[in-house]
This record gives C-alpha cells, sequence and structure tokens, in this order.
C-alpha cells in the first residue's frame, strides 16, 4: 500500500513523474539524431555504477549513465556498457526491489557474475535498449518504435 502511495506523489510532486508520450517521442527523435537524452529510471545491482534510489538515466548511441538528477553532470555514474550484456527485456516481478516501479519495463542484464536491472517507463524502453545494445553491435529496433 505504501508503494502505491509513494508512486502516486512521484507522479504529482515530480515533474515528469508520470512520464509521458510527448516527452518520449521528443526523446525518440533526438536519440535518433545523435543527441544524448535523459529520462527516468533505475539501475538496479552491486557494481559500484547502480542506485538503490529512484533516479535518471542518461543515453546516447555510445553512452549511458545514472544520476539522481536530471542534470546527468552532477554526480552521474558512467554505465561500462562494453561489460554489460543485455539478457532479456520483462515487466516488473514481486521480487524485484522497491525502487523499481509498478508500471516499469525491466531490462535484465549480466555485468561479469553481476546481475543487474535497468528499470523505466514503458515509453522509455526503446531507449535504454538501444543504449545497451549499441556498443556491442546487437540489432535493437528503431528507438522511435514500439518493441513490447
Amino acid at each position: 500500500m505504501l508503494d502505491v502511495l509513494l508512486e502516486v506523489l512521484a507522479i504529482v510532486l515530480v515533474p515528469g513523474g508520470g512520464g509521458g508520450k510527448r516527452k518520449a517521442r521528443k526523446l525518440s527523435r533526438a536519440f535518433e539524431a545523435g543527441e544524448t537524452v535523459t529520462f527516468e529510471g533505475c539501475v538496479v545491482g552491486s557494481p559500484p555504477y547502480c542506485r538503490p534510489v529512484p533516479g535518471y538515466l542518461t543515453a546516447s548511441r555510445t553512452t549511458l549513465a545514472s544520476s539522481p538528477t536530471e542534470a546527468p553532470g552532477l554526480n552521474g555514474r558512467p554505465i561500462p556498457l562494453p561489460q554489460v550484456e543485455l539478457v532479456r527485456v520483462r515487466d516488473r516481478e514481486g521480487t524485484d526491489p522497491a525502487v523499481v516501479r509498478r508500471w516499469s519495463k525491466v531490462a535484465e542484464c549480466r555485468d561479469g557474475e553481476d546481475t543487474v536491472l535497468f528499470a523505466c517507463a514503458p515509453e522509455y524502453l526503446p531507449l535504454l535498449t538501444a543504449a545497451l545494445g549499441s556498443v556491442r553491435g546487437v540489432p535493437t529496433p528503431s528507438a522511435g518504435r514500439k518493441t513490447l
């Protein structure tokens, strides 16, 4: 119950907390044009770039970073993409940490022996998977097209 209340408060109090298809389309166009984009998301796991709190992901065709704010330069942590392997994309599961919101899509990855979960709103998932797959040359759908 507290989970639901916190999610509602985040949507009401955090600018952009509810996501938004218009914002997602704008970010997709910028990403496809080669720009860096920032959207709400979290990274959960044991590697040092993970954060146990909601925050933001900053993605481009060659980089991905997690940050506690929309300004990635403020305490942003780069994700070492060459060593992160996308395993599967899924819905949130009951065993996922509470920081992964109920409506999130999850990109389950491996970093060596560690499992790392990247979570974001469904409309931002194409941006996330494109950034995760771009370094390894993994074919990923265009960031502007729906994948799920």
